[in-house]
């Protein structure tokens, strides 16, 4: 089967190729502005740089895959608008994947109750799931939490936080719930959608095992790091102390990106169904301490 991985050079991008690789057969074909940051080399793997903007040359690219994954995001680009580019950037794939013979598309997206007031970041992740069910036969979106492993902006935030302080100011929305999952899971669950029996697109929400806010995450995580670190919760903690925790300790595109992520900590990040159990299951996502990295 040729799989097509689209935003490949980002961190599920290249963690996906590399499980391709490892445990199918599948030729996989990479697509991505900056091909040249996927240090990764396999004679079932081709690699292109391709603009998501460009549909006609997205279009030949496509012709000859069956599946495509589709993880571009907009939250580190120069555009300070990224909710507008993304749905521009999901519009220009849909009309590309329209002329190909693809078969399905997994797409990547985040949790968050939509009866809820979403963030700006889980309302484009929500609409780009939209406007891809909308064009494509046949999709499957997953929505996800955070991702824990090395190379995430989210859990980089939490392990340079727990690191690099031992007095954590943390504000009131630090008690919201969220539900974690390992990045090995993750990948299992986006690789085991490419030939799964689908009669219709579906939206399927994964996680790991625990529900817990992200202040009782990140003092497991100091626990398993043998890590001293005090909490404080204070009502208000002016978003430009956040913004300047992210520019100090993590790179400034990983920061760019996890600016417009931070106000996403207000919306739960939750499991609400039991799709991912009917539809995969056999997956079963290990708890935090087997995940962490």
């Amino acid at each position: 089967m040729n799989v097509a991985i689209l935003g490949a050079s980002g961190y599920i991008g290249q963690n996906l190729i590399n499980k391709l690789i490892n445990e199918t057969n599948h030729k996989i074909l990479a697509l991505s502005t900056r091909a040249e940051d996927i240090q990764i080399s396999h004679e079932r793997l081709d690699k292109y740089n391709v603009d998501v903007f460009d549909t006609q040359r997205l279009e030949r690219c496509l012709t000859k895959c069956d599946v495509v994954f589709y993880l571009i995001h907009m939250m580190g680009q120069k555009s300070a608008d990224f909710e507008k580019e993304e749905i521009l950037a999901a519009e220009s794939f849909c009309k590309a994947a329209k002329k190909s013979n693809i078969k399905r598309v997994i797409y990547l997206g985040g949790l968050g109750n939509e009866t809820d007031k979403l963030s700006k970041h889980l309302l484009s992740r929500h609409k780009t799931g939209e406007i891809i069910r909308q064009n494509i036969s046949l999709s499957i979106e997953f929505r996800a939490s955070m991702i824990i492993g090395k190379g995430s902006v989210s859990y980089d935030i939490i392990s340079n936080l727990v690191n690099k302080f031992p007095l954590l100011i943390l504000p009131k929305w630090f008690q919201t719930f969220t539900q974690p999952i390992g990045l090995i899971d993750a990948l299992t669950y986006l690789i085991s959608a490419i030939d799964i029996k689908l009669n219709h697109s579906e939206i399927v929400e994964i996680g790991g095992p625990e529900k817990l806010s992200y202040k009782a995450l990140m003092s497991r995580y100091a626990k398993w790091k043998r890590k001293t670190v005090f909490f404080i919760t204070l009502p208000i903690v002016p978003f430009g102390v956040a913004t300047w925790w992210l520019n100090l300790f993590i790179s400034k595109k990983q920061a760019k990106i996890g600016i417009a992520m931070v106000e996403s900590l207000a919306n739960p990040m939750l499991v609400t169904n039991n799709r991912a159990k009917q539809l995969f299951p056999t997956i079963k996502p290990k708890p935090l301490e087997a995940v962490f990295t």
